[in-house]
């Protein structure tokens, strides 16, 4: 939807309210200089023929027959009323029925005469003299029909009313745009605020074509879903919080209840054996160092994120990390007996911190031969998967429990089936595995194999594809 400057939007408008008055001011002018022009025109014939007729004609025509025809043949073409006054101060002729202020003749046949003049008032005619050799014979007085302005003026003024017309669908257009694109999303925003003010993060913002009020429509609904999602973030991070003070306190009693079993014996006596409480210092020392274990951990924990970042990036195959990770672990492979299956399918790249990746890879490989038994196998796959190198990692060992599956990444968390077992950690190696692929745009996912034991998944963006 293209949007429009409100800056823009604004001028336009300024000037339609300009012009438009303008417009409308210059079009009545026009229309009233060409009545009055039409009007000039009506009357300058009409004088034209009197001078012609009646103020220059010889005064003997008046007395011939065809002179008085043609005079009240113009008179009823023009709808004027008229009055032929002689010498003698006798209205010899009138035309029609004439009303004049306090004047009102009635016609007999067309004719009256025998009338003195001086018994009326003739205000609104005009007088015509008419003289034969410098004397005055006769007095024609003549009133031009009010109408004749009047049908001019009151003559429909088609292009006045088109012009209303369309002045008030556009104005009619403006009012529907600025209360669609501007009133609305106003009142919108307005409810919206409340909405959020109430927690309520789910709002919807019409959109609209002023581009000003559109991006602040957009900005408003972007900062609605930042903060749903911080929300859930706080949320979720009350979650972690909680089940991290409650593994801290469980790994921290587990020590502290050894070590203090241990004291009290050596304390009261219970012990006599001299290589029995050499036995019971060795064990203290041992709870002690878990101890120190986990509060290093704990201080690991609160700078984990801060401290990985990826540093030198260069491009490298999954198989290249697969290689080198095999290398580390030898040691832990060959005690164990363990045999590492390799199926590498593709030989695409990728971009990344390669040490980074491989510490990543090493925590999840050394996590598979913790809990596989003795002579058994790891097997990993490689393989492109819709612009991503997929590696699979499956061990046949007992796998992950599956209420603890959505917990596996999390600091510090081991579940509870290793707590108490031979291989106790605090299980911070998992947790930075999921901080490294997570920066290198990847995604990993732990889940258990149908017919073997656990299996992690590791998604990296192929080179370019990120």
């Amino acid at each position: 939807m293209h949007k429009i400057s409100f800056k823009l939007l604004i001028f336009i408008s300024f000037l339609v309210i300009f012009f438009v008055p303008v417009s409308i001011t210059k079009l009545i002018f026009h229309k009233v200089i060409d009545n009055h022009s039409q009007f000039d025109d009506i009357t300058y014939e009409r004088n034209e023929w009197i001078e012609k007729n009646v103020l220059d004609m010889d005064g003997r025509v008046f007395f011939e027959e065809d002179w008085r025809e043609q005079l009240i043949h113009k008179a009823e073409e023009d709808n004027v009323e008229l009055f032929i006054i002689n010498r003698a101060g006798e209205i010899t002729y009138t035309k029609g029925i004439v009303e004049s202020r306090n004047a009102l003749i009635d016609k007999k046949d067309d004719q009256t005469t025998g009338v003195r003049y001086e018994q009326y008032d003739f205000g609104g005619f005009d007088q015509y003299n008419i003289y034969a050799e410098d004397s005055l014979i006769a007095s024609v007085y003549i009133s031009y029909p009010i109408s004749d302005q009047a049908v001019l003026n009151n003559h429909p003024n088609y292009d006045l009313a088109i012009l209303t017309g369309i002045i008030t669908i556009v104005a009619g257009l403006i009012i529907i745009f600025f209360h669609k694109n501007l009133i609305k999303p106003l009142y919108a925003l307005n409810r919206s605020s409340q909405q959020i003010s109430n927690e309520n993060y789910h709002v919807t913002l019409p959109a609209s074509r002023i581009k000003e009020v559109n991006n602040s429509t957009e900005a408003f609904m972007k900062m609605a879903h930042k903060l749903e999602l911080a929300k859930q973030k706080n949320k979720q991070l009350e979650e972690e919080r909680k089940l991290f003070v409650s593994s801290i306190v469980h790994d921290l009693r587990t020590p502290i209840f050894s070590l203090r079993g241990f004291l009290e014996g050596l304390q009261k006596g219970i012990i006599t054996k001299e290589k029995k409480k050499i036995q019971y210092v060795e064990m203290c020392l041992k709870q002690a160092d878990h101890l120190n274990e986990l509060v290093s951990s704990l201080a690991d924990y609160s700078k984990i994120e801060g401290q990985i970042k990826l540093e030198k990036i260069t491009t490298f195959t999954m198989l290249d990390i697969i290689s080198d990770v095999k290398e580390l672990l030898y040691y832990s492979l060959a005690q164990k007996n363990i045999i590492v299956e390799v199926n590498n399918v593709t030989n695409k790249q990728i971009s990344g911190d390669f040490s980074l990746l491989k510490r990543a890879f090493e925590n999840i490989l050394a996590n598979s031969i913790r809990h596989s038994p003795e002579n058994g196998t790891i097997e990993v796959i490689i393989k492109e998967d819709k612009g991503y190198v997929e590696t699979v990692i499956v061990d046949n060992g007992e796998g992950f429990v599956e209420s603890e599956l959505d917990y596996v990444f999390k600091p510090l968390y081991r579940g509870e089936s290793a707590r108490s077992g031979p291989n106790q950690r605090m299980g911070l190696g998992l947790t930075i595995t999921h901080v490294i692929i997570q920066k290198h745009e990847g995604i990993i996912k732990a889940t258990n194999d149908k017919k073997k034991g656990a299996k992690v998944i590791v998604r990296i963006p192929i080179n370019g594809s990120a």
